[in-house]
């Protein structure tokens, strides 16, 4: 089996395809090319990739439709998502669904390979840790009230009883664990959990902290465990 990262690069204009297809092939890359969301939804939902170049634009199925149906159904496999520049709502609403960056056209081509670098490096230290964490820590707690998080196997009792969490909600649950009382910026879990250091968004880091408070607070108001700090973060109180 070829160790080559496969790329699906989901893209309908031809001439942006072509090029972008063969500079991966270049790099070493397997890229598998998609013109449209029906198809890149297919093959994503069928076949083994180690990253999705996805264009927000798109025939038959725009991306953020990919995107939201492939997170629903627990495919985690990263997502660059390709967005216009004079669109910065794209940005914000993709990384919401969970893309885990992005690039705006018309894009600098060494930014973006450097952005493909980067992701099918993280998501080869992903799927490492995830086998490691999952085989060597199994059973592995952390307790706080009445809940619990085991590390080993992602799963948690929460209000709705025992969940799988997300592969981010499990990264996020993790910093805290090794933080208790302390405060922890935004951009502190960007960097820790996403990769993104220097992200000017926010917002993803939001969405998943209102995840795990519907899993752990009976109330958004007086939370006993996850506390806001405003205007920095979070403090994991246990």
């Amino acid at each position: 089996m070829s160790d080559e990262p496969r790329i699906l690069l989901v893209e309908d204009e031809e001439a942006i395809a072509r090029g972008l297809l063969a500079n991966f092939l270049r790099k070493g890359w397997a890229p598998i090319h998609a013109a449209d969301g029906g198809e890149a939804l297919r093959l994503a939902s069928s076949e083994r990739f180690d990253l999705i170049i996805l264009d927000v634009r798109l025939p038959t199925m725009d991306g953020f439709e990919v995107c939201q149906r492939l997170r629903a159904a627990s495919n985690l496999t990263p997502i660059l998502m390709l967005t216009a520049k004079n669109q910065p709502d794209d940005v914000v609403y993709g990384l919401k669904l969970g893309a885990d960056d992005y690039v705006t056209k018309p894009f600098d081509l060494a930014e973006l390979l450097a952005r493909v670098e980067g992701l099918l490096r993280r998501s080869g230290w992903s799927k490492e840790v995830a086998g490691q964490e999952r085989e060597s820590r199994a059973g592995e707690r952390f307790v706080f009230g009445e809940f619990w998080v085991d590390f080993g196997s992602w799963r948690a009792h929460t209000l709705r009883g025992e969940v799988e969490l997300s592969r981010k909600e499990i990264a996020v649950m993790r910093v805290f664990a090794n933080r208790p009382g302390q405060v922890v910026s935004r951009r502190e879990l960007l960097a820790e959990v996403w990769g993104l250091p220097n992200h000017p968004n926010t917002r993803v880091v939001d969405n998943v902290i209102l995840s795990l408070r519907k899993a752990f607070e009976e109330s958004s108001l007086r939370p006993r465990h996850i506390h806001n700090v405003r205007g920095v973060g979070y403090r994991f109180e246990v």
